[in-house]
């Protein structure tokens, strides 16, 4: 048996009070410690992360809203959990006194082992509600490349394989990133190339992996995907360099979120997205941003400007609005939930149809610039959309 710690917390949580000409959308609770970082929530509110055991090592933990729940290490000697099911369920990797990397699932209060991937160095990324779990496995060193692959419930691997790229020769390396409950991953993939790789976003979806399409730039990344097949992640632009957008993926388009002009220097990215289309992420000029169809909207101007946070990088949003972020107050990380002090009554839009990838030519950058325009305003317009009854 292991040996695991329930630490009490102090469970700070700022009701907020209405200002003078607008009233705070939501308020903040800690969920961890000082150092402690938030990586995931479920449908319920639970997040989950990892917080300072000792000045040194990190334990991963879970808060239902009851104070911080230790997980534990198994026989190891650190540990972190990566993501939540809505049943649950937590998966995590630890460390063992060798310094192994490897899976847990926690369950019923129990953690498993789950390994590694054929002996390779793993990373465990995401784990949907009927128990599958997505990750990606490298050889030492990783110039051999990266694979990325579906485990089911029963161990059984499936590797769904690499985006064809035009550097012939080169070893594939593909990150799964996110997956949804009907077994769509989400990720990025290119070559393997130096100093710099090509990533391309892609969704994988029974055996066949989609290109997402780019602005004309690489490399991009799809981190998130919800269960109506939308996703978001980062792209890049070929204006400035290294600037990149966070992007809303949705029938068929590749569509720029962020909202500013390609005259001027950007960096955004989306982390997490709901059943909802709705995204959260981080930018160079709003910090952590939410955005619900219409346009960016930073978190900082939604909560009580008197509480001191500094909401900086929120990972994940559930279809009831809470959302998993880190934040800092006094120049100190801490895990924190955001909750709406007044639930949205968002309808929910369409789902998505399974179109296959366009086949028209590229767009010129100007030209891309104005469909993305375009269809972030039809995208507005439909989640504003009441769902016929």
């Amino acid at each position: 048996m292991h040996l695991r710690h329930r630490l009490s917390l102090v469970v700070m949580s700022f009701t907020l009070a209405g200002a003078a000409s607008a009233y705070p959308e939501y308020k903040v609770t800690v969920v961890g410690p000082a150092n402690s970082t938030a990586a995931d929530i479920n449908s319920a509110g639970v997040v989950v992360g990892y917080y300072p055991y000792t000045p040194t090592v990190n334990h991963a933990f879970l808060n239902r809203g009851k104070g911080l729940v230790d997980l534990g290490r198994l026989k190891g000697t650190a540990s972190v959990a990566v993501a939540i099911n809505d049943k649950g369920q937590v998966l995590g990797q630890w460390t063992t006194s060798g310094g192994q990397q490897r899976g847990f699932v926690y369950d019923c209060a129990r953690l498993r082992d789950i390994g590694v991937i054929g002996g390779r160095f793993t990373t465990w990324r995401d784990i949907n509600n009927a128990g599958y779990i997505t990750a990606y496995a490298s050889d030492t060193p990783f110039n051999e490349g990266i694979s990325s692959f579906l485990r089911a419930p029963n161990g059984a691997l499936t590797d769904i394989g690499d985006l064809p790229n035009d550097f012939p020769g080169t070893n594939p390396i593909t990150f799964s990133a996110s997956l949804n409950n009907k077994n769509q991953i989400a990720g990025e993939s290119g070559p393997l190339t130096f100093p710099d790789q090509p990533l391309r976003s892609f969704i994988w979806t029974k055996g066949k992996m989609r290109d997402l399409g780019d602005f004309g730039w690489t490399p991009n990344g799809a981190l998130s995907i919800n269960d109506r097949g939308q996703a978001t992640g980062y792209a890049g632009v070929p204006t400035f360099f290294r600037n990149r957008v966070a992007f809303l993926y949705s029938r068929g388009r590749l569509i720029d979120i962020d909202g500013r002009p390609p005259t001027v220097e950007r960096s955004s990215g989306g982390n997490g997205i709901n059943n909802r289309g709705h995204i959260v992420g981080g930018s160079d000029h709003l910090s952590g941003f939410i955005w619900r169809g219409k346009k960016m909207q930073s978190l900082n101007a939604l909560i009580n400007p008197a509480s001191g946070w500094d909401i900086s990088d929120p990972r994940a949003i559930n279809d009831a609005g809470q959302i998993a972020a880190n934040a800092y107050r006094n120049g100190v990380r801490y895990a924190v939930r955001l909750d709406l002090i007044k639930p949205h009554a968002d309808a929910v839009p369409p789902a998505e149809h399974d179109e296959e990838p366009s086949l028209e030519a590229p767009l010129s950058p100007q030209a891309a610039a104005k469909r993305a325009q375009e269809e972030a305003e039809g995208i507005a317009k439909e989640v504003a959309k009441p769902v016929a009854q």
